[in-house]
């Protein structure tokens, strides 16, 4: 059985991410899957069993909300692993009709990197953002840290979730609605680490888009095909979800831990 650990952390300087990240089912262009403020009603996989933490264990998950298979780019190999972090994260929004994270920033990469090295959320930068997330993974590979966030972050996943119990609660799927996130005010740059098996990723809005030292765009270059939104098939239908939260229920600072036989953890700072 996988063995996940993971924490996340949502900022919200003034109210304006927590209301921009809870608005996130509206879109200009059409839209499929899941979105917040609807989550899953259930983890893809409760079991671990067979669990590799593949592509094709991703697009299993993705098949479930009837979100068409991912397409990995021609220099997937080569990419670091935060490029990689940042190309997986990208494809989940694209796919689902999001707008892209636009590039990794190297002041962001530099906190992402140290969190990564002290096993934990990235820290944010002291000023020039209006809003954000950060999460962490301790695991295998980008594609396990995506899969965790995604797919295995609500009630009855691989470890024993206290702070998502049988019946949910207001604390699960956060790392998903920050993966999702939409923002306000501006274009959302990321920033990204990994040191060994630790990953930890943070998106902010309203932050500089100078000093980018990776871009979504120059990426482009390297599919087949631009990502683009991808439904299962033309006549399949987005899954729904009546698991939302209200907004009051994410206005509260709190720190949550996991715990249980997959030795996993989660921290979520919401203020």
């Amino acid at each position: 059985m996988p063995s996940l650990l993971s924490r996340t952390r949502l900022l919200s300087a003034g109210l304006l991410a927590a209301a921009a990240l809870l608005a996130g089912a509206t879109a200009a262009q059409a839209n499929v899957g899941i979105l917040p403020p609807a989550n899953p009603a259930a983890n893809c996989d409760a079991t671990g069993v067979g669990i590799q933490f593949t592509l094709q264990n991703l697009n299993a998950c993705r098949a479930k909300e009837h979100v068409g298979p991912m397409v990995l780019p021609g220099n997937w190999a080569s990419l670091t692993g935060a490029e990689q972090l940042f190309v997986l994260l990208n494809l989940e929004r694209v796919n689902r009709g999001l707008a892209p994270i636009v590039g990794l920033s190297s002041s962001l990469n530099q906190l992402a990197a140290q969190g990564a090295a002290a096993g934990t959320d990235p820290s944010f930068p002291g000023g020039g953002f209006i809003g954000g997330g950060g999460v962490w993974f301790g695991g295998q590979s980008a594609l396990a840290a995506d899969y965790a966030w995604m797919y295995d972050d609500g009630p009855n996943g691989f470890d024993v979730n206290v702070d998502c119990p049988h019946g949910g609660s207001s604390d699960c799927w956060l790392h998903r609605d920050i993966v999702l996130w939409q923002g306000t005010g501006g274009p959302l740059v990321g920033g990204g680490g990994v040191d060994g098996q630790s990953f930890s990723f943070e998106v902010l809005s309203g932050y500089s888009t100078s000093g980018m030292v990776f871009t979504w765009a120059h990426e482009l270059r390297y599919f087949a095909q631009n990502p683009t939104v991808e439904p299962l098939n033309p006549l399949a239908k987005p899954a729904k979800s009546t698991n939302t939260r209200p907004v009051r229920h994410r206005r509260r600072k709190r720190h949550h831990r996991h715990g249980g036989g997959g030795n996993s953890g989660i921290t979520i700072t919401i203020g």
